[in-house]
């Protein structure tokens, strides 16, 4: 009968398995997740004996993947840990640990467990034979080094998302009045007078060229009254989230605060397309917002698509796509890491999609001219070089051209444009080292 034992602690590693083999019970020592996935593909153990924590994984991942693993789930798994805390004991005995043995060991404890596990009476008077699989077991179970490291990234996504904040309570209570057909300016003012310093930011950018209004603004309300509710909110999310999208992102060949930069001039790209395009004035307001934001999700997979540029470049030289490289080295493209984060921020529907769907405008069904918007606005703006370290081509010119003319413009739209568009950027750029 053959038992491992995993610990990247061979001191540990040793101790367990010499008071193991006094019982005759063979022992295998195993350093290292990859020569634990290995050594299962060549032989099944009757018992593992597993530290809890490998360094650079989450706590307990072994034993998670073992347990969930239809081949591999009976067999008994003992955890080891020198934090034995009642959460951790709680967790194990949850994820289907057959024992729990607390660092520095007692001899007769891990006897004791042992025997529970493998439910016999007394291993010294046990015949142990070891039990060799002659069979590779290969797909036979799912359990491989890139099944848990694809767990461990996700995880690690997944908590990324958590440490970005939350929207401030501000920005939902504009939205809220938005939505509401009974506010009116003061009510917007009463808000954001409580917060100065948006309000400050909020009046330079009201009174910037980009907005071209008549008079000078001095006031919120004065604000709501030229600019309308729709974007008073564009405003408010665009002031609040500056913060967030000011950071360096190489691997995406941005230049310095490039992301900050590509997301407004995208926006009011969009903004510029959806006029043309004759959205409604709400329509045109949401393409801004949706534009803003239609590349967050770069912000998570940024540190994690860096380690991967090699193997990004070489994806997208065979031709594939930034989604499809993404979602090939990460398990997500940055568009759904998008939705994700924007579904957290509990932000509407129709802005989740268009961000979710921005490379994918046909699968948008909720808001597709809005999502078709944002599509082309990105286009552009690679295209033309905006804030990137060099232009981008346009991969597929013939459906670029379909998308446009779904949108009731000319397929030369861009280039009859691009004086305007040029100017456009020149302006945001302009406004942005204002703010």
């Amino acid at each position: 009968m053959l038992a491992f034992i995993f610990d990247p602690n061979l001191e540990s590693a040793e101790e367990i398995a010499r008071v193991i083999s006094q019982t005759g019970l063979k022992t295998r020592i195993i350093k290292s997740l990859a020569e634990f996935i290995s050594s299962l593909q060549a032989e099944i153990p009757k018992l593992i004996i597993c530290e809890a924590i490998v360094r650079g994984y989450d706590d307990f991942i072994l034993l998670e993947h073992i347990k969930k693993d239809r081949q591999l789930h009976q067999i008994p798994v003992i955890i080891t840990t020198s934090q034995a805390t009642r959460e951790n004991i709680l967790r194990a005995r949850k994820l289907g640990a057959d024992g729990f043995i607390t660092k520095p060991f007692d001899k007769a404890n891990l006897i004791k467990q042992i025997k529970l596990a493998l439910n016999i009476r007394d291993l010294n008077n046990t015949e142990f034979t070891s039990v060799q699989i002659g069979k590779k077991l290969g797909t036979q179970h799912k359990l491989s080094l890139k099944t848990i490291n694809d767990e461990r990234l996700k995880s690690q996504l997944m908590q990324k998302i958590e440490e970005i904040p939350s929207l401030p309570a501000i920005v939902y209570k504009i939205i809220a009045l938005v939505n509401s057909d009974k506010s009116n300016a003061s009510d917007f003012e009463a808000i954001l007078a409580r917060d100065q310093a948006l309000t400050a930011r909020m009046l330079r950018m009201a009174n910037s060229s980009f907005y071209s209004l008549s008079r000078k603004v001095s006031s919120i309300s004065e604000a709501v009254v030229y600019l309308g509710h729709n974007t008073i909110r564009s405003l408010v999310l665009g002031v609040s989230t500056s913060s967030i999208f000011k950071h360096s992102l190489p691997v995406y060949d941005y230049q310095r605060d490039g992301l900050w930069q590509h997301a407004n001039i995208v926006a009011s790209l969009s903004k510029k397309i959806a006029a043309a395009a004759h959205l409604t004035s709400e329509g045109i307001e949401n393409c801004y917002v949706s534009g803003l934001m239609h590349d967050i999700g770069k912000l998570i997979l940024g540190p994690f698509i860096q380690k991967e540029s090699k193997n990004l470049t070489l994806l997208l030289e065979q031709g594939k796509t930034l989604s499809e490289a993404e979602r090939e080295l990460l398990g997500f493209s940055h568009g759904e890491i998008g939705r994700i984060l924007l579904d957290k921020w509990k932000l509407p529907r129709n802005l989740v999609e268009t961000v979710h769907y921005h490379h994918q405008p046909e699968a948008s069904t909720y808001s597709p001219r809005e999502t078709l918007t944002v599509y082309l606005a990105d286009s552009i703006s690679n295209q033309f070089g905006f804030s990137l370290e060099r232009e981008k081509p346009n991969d597929d010119p013939a459906a670029f051209s379909r998308r446009l003319q779904r949108l009731g413009l000319d397929p030369q739209w861009p280039e009859q444009q691009r004086d305007e568009i040029v100017a456009l950027a020149e302006n945001v750029n302009a406004i942005l080292t204002e703010l």
